[in-house]
């Protein structure tokens, strides 16, 4: 659920009311493309020498960071930690943890925030959670945005135990409109409010059109969004993964893609269509000025490199620590 808000024609995102066309300013290709991965913990009963692999193939690429989610099959914040424990053993990446208000009770999250910068985490992406059928209990954080309040809190607490005395504090944000938004001007404003309580930048959730991505970002600057808009990209495999992705993040799969991948009549035909779309989608972002990627790996290190090859971002350097 959204909070009540006056009008967005008097909120901050004003400016879309300006009539004509959308004209976005020409942005050069950047020399270097900031990237950053998504790892889902494994479940307990999983072979650990998988997220090892894994751990060390994304590490080849000296991502600016990793992200790890939290999830029922991982034991929930307890699988987290112990990813970023490992990452943090192992290389010397940059984690951030998924934290999310439906994870538990204000101070049940204030002592997860405090256990996982204990496991290596100097970041956060902080999200609302899907909600349970009957909503949030009355004792949990009820938006994203209380949730950024308590980081900061604790971070305040925690100091000097952090470099610079700060932790990244990251968001989500929706190209194509959030499910329960009342309209794509309050989640703008949604947006702006999390820039203005803390948030270094925000990551997209889903899309399958490049024009969604470049015209959310244009429109969202218009509004005065400053934090950087980091895109999302998930390798297209199959048409059952897309259509799976697309419902659980509540957006429609496009007819076009939809229609790709229906007309393959091999699973492999399928998967060279799909790593064909994801390439040329996550292309014209980057040759429009965009300066990095967010990569959705679903922990498969091979369909990873793969898209990588394909849009010619190499791997880097050994990211192991001396």
């Amino acid at each position: 659920m959204f909070e009540d808000s006056p009008s967005t024609r008097l909120s901050a995102s004003a400016p879309l009311d300006r009539e004509g066309p959308l004209i976005r300013r020409p942005r050069p290709k950047r020399q270097r493309t900031a990237l950053s991965f998504e790892i889902i913990p494994p479940r307990p009963t999983d072979d650990p020498g998988k997220i090892d692999e894994l751990i060390a193939g994304l590490a080849a690429y000296n991502p600016d960071y990793v992200s790890v989610t939290s999830s029922r099959r991982s034991e929930w914040l307890e699988g987290t930690a112990a990813v970023i424990s490992r990452i943090a053993d192992t290389t010397d990446l940059r984690p951030i943890a998924h934290l999310a208000c439906t994870a538990g009770t204000r101070e049940e999250l204030q002592e997860w925030v405090r256990v996982l910068i204990d496991a290596g985490v100097r970041g956060f992406l902080a999200l609302r959670g899907d909600l349970p059928e009957d909503g949030l209990p009355a004792d949990h954080l009820q938006y994203a945005t209380d949730l950024l309040n308590l980081i900061q809190d604790v971070q305040e607490e925690e100091a000097f135990r952090l470099a610079a005395g700060k932790l990244a504090l990251s968001v989500s944000c929706y190209p194509k409109g959030h499910q329960e938004s009342r309209n794509f001007d309050h989640d703008l404003d949604v947006l702006l409010a999390k820039q203005r309580l803390g948030a270094d930048f925000a990551i997209t959730q889903l899309f399958f059109n490049a024009q969604d991505y470049l015209d959310f970002v244009e429109v969202a600057r218009l509004a005065g969004v400053r934090i950087p808009l980091i895109p999302g990209i998930m390798p297209m495999t199959s048409l059952k993964r897309v259509q799976r992705m697309g419902e659980l993040s509540g957006i429609e799969v496009p007819e076009c893609v939809a229609r790709t991948l229906a007309q393959a009549t091999t699973p492999e035909e399928e998967y060279e269509l799909g790593m064909q779309m994801s390439a040329r989608l996550a292309n014209t972002i980057l040759d429009a000025g965009t300066g990095g990627l967010h990569v959705y790996t679903h922990n498969n290190l091979a369909v990873t490199q793969d898209l990588l090859s394909r849009i010619g971002i190499p791997q880097r350097a050994d990211h192991s620590p001396q």
